[in-house]
């Protein structure tokens, strides 16, 4: 062989060599899950979308059996939320709103009363179908319903509210309901209740309702005595998981003390009225869980037996 010739396959040796090392380029693409696409162009979704952002919960969003309960965004305007400030959110914050809303699995209520669902948060929410084929979670009624890839999703008109994990931790989270956070554990019911193994509602008098009854001072809950205050403390206490929905719908209730409350809605808004209650207690803010045992509605009257 010429050296001319040794030459020639040398280069052709080399070129194929390179070009067996050569591998063709892969265009990676970024899979969009149908609930991806959903709160990506769904407009009326722009604040849900941001939300999930702060929480850095995308992988929510995956294409799984599962349900979303999904806020529209006139549901955070009216519970006080924009969007500058959804982007100020803690992420910590943001992630108890978006993984209360997300139930791990599909929620399909029935009409044998609420049933718990179990949430991203580790928390129930609490589903059930009224007798007008209504879906309820939590005493707020749900939109549109649609199957969306392989999870179901419901639109909702509230931000459901998220709970803490005992009834002590709830009520003293809320500076307005000191007086009754005292209440409950000056009588050590925010405990024997918790621990019952039963499921309770608590009408929850503001502060300004118990100045109105007179108390000055919180201790005068704390020097008042413990049979009385263990007595009122029962009045405000209903057996059972009362949502609002339901509330309207009976004229009157038992409480654990063993007296009624008599139960009307009036412009809309639920009321209360004790045995010795000159006007009904209003509600002014309902449907609060605390834990998986008991939902709180917030009054601006003490009730009276």
């Amino acid at each position: 062989m010429t050296k001319r010739a040794s030459l020639l396959c040398w280069l052709i040796a080399v070129l194929l060599g390179l070009g067996s090392c050569t591998k063709s380029s892969t265009t990676k693409t970024n899979s969009i899950t149908p609930l991806n696409a959903l709160i990506n162009t769904d407009t009326s979704l722009s604040l849900f979308h941001r939300m999930v952002l702060i929480a850095n919960e995308t992988g929510l969003l995956a294409d799984n059996s599962i349900t979303w309960l999904m806020p529209t965004n006139a549901a955070f305007r009216s519970a006080g939320y924009t969007a500058a400030g959804i982007d100020t959110l803690p992420p910590s914050v943001a992630d108890r709103i978006i993984s209360y809303h997300f139930i791990t699995q599909h929620a399909s209520p029935d009409s044998n009363g609420y049933k718990p669902y179990p949430t991203h948060l580790g928390f129930s929410i609490f589903g059930q179908l009224d007798n007008n084929k209504k879906i309820w979670f939590n005493g707020a009624p749900a939109g549109d319903t649609a199957s969306v890839g392989k999870a179901l999703v419901y639109r909702l008109n509230t931000v459901l509210l998220s709970p803490l994990d005992s009834l002590n931790h709830q009520l003293s989270s809320d500076s307005t309901l000191s007086y009754t956070a005292r209440l409950f554990r000056r009588t050590g019911l925010d405990t024997t209740l918790g621990l019952s193994g039963g499921n309770y509602t608590v009408l929850a008098p503001n502060n300004a309702a118990w100045a109105n009854a007179g108390y000055d001072s919180l201790a005068q809950i704390d020097s008042a005595d413990i049979h009385t205050m263990t007595s009122l403390a029962k009045y405000h206490v209903l057996t059972g998981r009362w949502f609002t929905n339901d509330l309207a719908g009976v004229n009157s209730v038992i409480t654990l003390q063993g007296g009624s409350l008599t139960v009307s809605v009036l412009n809309g808004i639920l009321q209360f009225t004790g045995a010795g209650n000159v006007s009904p207690a209003h509600v002014l803010t309902g449907n609060q869980p605390a834990g998986n045992t008991f939902v709180i509605h917030k009054i601006d009257e003490l009730l009276s037996p």
